[in-house]
């Protein structure tokens, strides 16, 4: 039995609860998703009800459709949203100033030079803020995608 003044060592149980984080990894998976995928998220997100045109239905013979354009335009829609409120949730569990800096940027497209101005950190500890926000984001996003790589 071990006393209250004991520390356990790592992995006392034989087993580490919490398997290790490549951090630069992780961070660069992120990144990528914020930087590629997030815009064209936010595009999907946002497509025109006049781009979806109703069905014609009539009698007389027409083009073959393959699927149909209207569900899918509607689904993707759906989907972009879907996902879009994971990832503000994801945001939402973020501390302060890490969730400043992903807002600045990633929703309020700011320059890195304006956050870095704005902020009244230096450049290096914006950089490290904003890694940490990555991992933050891995942590908190990782029932939708997994972005975290593992040693």
């Amino acid at each position: 039995m071990y006393s209250t003044n004991t520390i356990l060592p790592r992995g006392w149980l034989g087993v580490d609860l919490l398997p290790e984080i490549d951090e630069k990894a992780t961070i660069a998976n992120v990144r990528k998703f914020f930087d590629k995928d997030f815009p064209r998220l936010q595009v999907m997100a946002h497509i025109s009800y006049v781009d979806i045109k109703s069905p014609i239905i009539t009698g007389m013979p027409s083009q073959q459709h393959y699927g149909n354009l209207v569900d899918d335009k509607l689904t993707a829609y759906a989907n972009a949203n879907a996902l879009l409120d994971r990832v503000l949730d994801a945001c939402r569990s973020m501390r302060h100033p890490h969730r400043e800096f992903m807002e600045k940027r990633y929703f309020k497209n700011m320059s890195w030079l304006m956050i870095n101005q704005s902020s009244g950190y230096s450049p290096r500890r914006c950089q490290q803020i904003i890694n940490e926000a990555f991992l933050q984001f891995a942590e908190a996003f990782q029932d939708t995608e997994d972005f975290r790589v593992f040693k």
